[in-house]
């Protein structure tokens, strides 16, 4: 099986989180393309059956938390390309992630009441919950 672990960071804290992501996943025996977003292009996705992606949370300290723009524009040509049952968010924060998952979910086009698993992380590392949650998701069957 192959996983696509895109990212946009801002400082670096989500470059580093979604290499632990990816080399977790590479442990558990995928091969993983890892991929700033502003490098990638829409053809790198085919092949994949999962769909890793994940931005820095942009917004006021407690209020009004979203996607930064460059990760919505690459986004929306992603939408619908790998099922929402296989696409995991992620996001890195310093407060709060507020409203993330539903904006992301939003820019990529799945429904709102739609399960999408979704990572959150203040120090860019994955924690044992974390790595249960990417398990499932590698389980979960085409």
């Amino acid at each position: 099986m192959k996983a696509t672990v895109l990212y946009y960071s801002h400082k670096g804290k989500t470059a580093f989180l979604a290499r632990e992501i990816a080399m977790y996943l590479w442990s558990k025996g995928l091969d993983v393309s890892l991929c700033s977003i502003s490098d990638f292009n829409a053809e790198k996705l085919s092949g994949s059956d999962f769909l890793i992606s994940g931005c820095w949370t942009c917004g006021w300290f407690i209020i009004g938390q979203h996607p930064h723009k460059q990760w919505r524009k690459s986004s929306k040509e992603l939408s619908e390309k790998i099922p929402h049952h296989r696409t995991l968010f992620f996001t890195t924060y310093r407060f709060r992630t507020g409203s993330m998952l539903y904006f992301m979910k939003k820019v990529m086009r799945i429904p709102t009441a739609a399960s999408v698993p979704f990572l959150k992380s203040k120090n860019g590392l994955l924690t044992p919950e974390d790595k249960r949650t990417l398990d499932r998701l590698i389980a979960v069957p085409a």
